[in-house]
């Protein structure tokens, strides 16, 4: 009996033990366990066994603990990238729910529709007059009327799956300014072609000039030649003139060089440039303590352009006896500065033709003064449009600069 007592007091033990130790094992599993999902990767699997199976099974435990740890750190390094990424992109940026209502916007599409992402963050997508995109896929150019400021960009959606459902990423590209730099590359090199090849016609004018007048030297007695000779001689000397005035205009665009800007008045400035034109009556409109960042010898050259022709336009509709009147104002709108011509014209025939170089419809037109104004205006990161006006005969001329320095 008392070895029967004794062996079932031992047994009765060792089983005890057992039932700790796999207890204790049973909980630190459970607990390792629920720490990872909740994303905790702090906790490791810790016995005194050094071998045997349950050694190994804690092994695993802080092997998949650790691997999982150091996913998560990758997954977080990877969303610090993207979002950097995203933040310092040119591209406006969108993402929106399954409900079109957005959920992410980027510091270009704040910028592109001067708003802040607080301002629109769980709104309806149509508060940025996106509304119709929501509805289709979309990739191509288009142009954007953002509040009176149209834009041309290139709009591209995608979608993406969060939480089963499906999403959309909407991405927006301005270019616009790229567009108009590629056009300004290609006139300057066609300017730079035309150039050579007058340059090789002027050498030969020259030259048959001084055969001529060795000729009208040598024969003084036969009129009838020497009236030829001369004529002949007048009519190359204005053909060379000609040519070079052409070369020396349209020089002035591969030349420009890149403005010197400082901080001007522009009510000053306005004032300056319109007493150049005494016989225009002028009805001005702005913030006299206004000031903007410009390079003033350029810009002045620039709006000297546009007044001239608004002033040559209108000229064309005056009634007799009556006098010219133009329109100049000027205001923030945008985080931008406006400055608006007016002008009572008959308006712009040939839209698509506007900012072609040779293009003019002046029979004494160079075709290069709209073209020079604004790339002295995109020059200083701001943008000249011109639109016939809604209200009456005439033309609108906007020139659109930034507010910050």
């Amino acid at each position: 009996m008392l070895i029967i007592i004794l062996v079932t007091v031992v047994v009765s033990y060792v089983c005890f033990v057992v039932y700790l130790k796999i207890n204790h094992q049973f909980r630190t599993s459970t607990n390792l366990l629920e720490a990872i999902i909740v994303g905790d990767g702090s906790m490791r699997a810790s016995s005194k066994i050094t071998d045997g199976a349950l050694a190994e099974f804690n092994q695993v435990l802080n092997g998949i603990t650790q691997a999982l740890n150091n996913q998560k750190q990758a997954v977080k390094e990877q969303q610090l990238l993207f979002a950097k990424v995203i933040e310092q992109i040119d591209v406006a940026i969108i993402a929106t729910d399954n409900q079109d209502k957005i959920v992410l916007v980027n510091p270009s599409a704040e910028k592109l529709f001067s708003c802040r992402f607080d301002e629109v963050k769980s709104a309806s997508i149509s508060r940025l007059g996106l509304q119709h995109v929501g509805q289709q896929d979309v990739n191509k150019v288009v142009e954007f009327e953002l509040k009176k400021y149209r834009k041309k960009v290139y709009l591209h959606t995608d979608e993406y799956l969060l939480g089963g459902q499906r999403h959309k990423l909407i991405f927006i590209t301005d270019i616009q300014r790229l567009l108009r730099n590629e056009e300004r590359q290609a006139w300057q090199r066609l300017v730079r072609v035309l150039s050579h090849e007058i340059n090789n016609s002027l050498t030969p004018i020259a030259s048959i000039s001084e055969s001529l007048q060795l000729i009208c030297e040598q024969d003084l007695t036969l009129l009838d030649n020497q009236s030829d000779l001369k004529e002949g001689l007048l009519v190359i000397s204005e053909r060379a003139q000609s040519l070079n005035m052409f070369i020396n205009s349209y020089h002035q665009l591969s030349t420009l060089p890149s403005p010197v800007k400082s901080l001007i008045n522009i009510n000053k400035f306005i004032y300056s440039i319109i007493a150049l034109y005494p016989d225009v009556r002028w009805d001005i409109k702005g913030d006299a303590q206004l000031d903007v960042f410009i390079d003033s010898q350029q810009m002045q050259q620039a709006l000297v352009n546009l007044i001239t022709n608004a002033k040559e336009a209108s000229e064309l509709n005056l009634e007799l006896d009556s006098t010219i009147d133009l329109s100049i104002s000027w205001q923030i709108l945008n985080d931008k500065i406006i400055i608006e011509l007016i002008d009572n014209g008959s308006g712009i025939a040939n839209l698509d033709n506007l900012f072609v170089p040779f293009y003019s419809t002046k029979s004494n037109g160079s075709g290069i003064g709209l073209v020079l104004s604004r790339q002295i205006i995109m020059n200083h990161d701001g943008d000249l449009q011109l639109k016939n006006r809604e209200d009456a005969l005439g033309v609108n001329a906007s020139i659109y600069l930034p507010l910050t320095l």
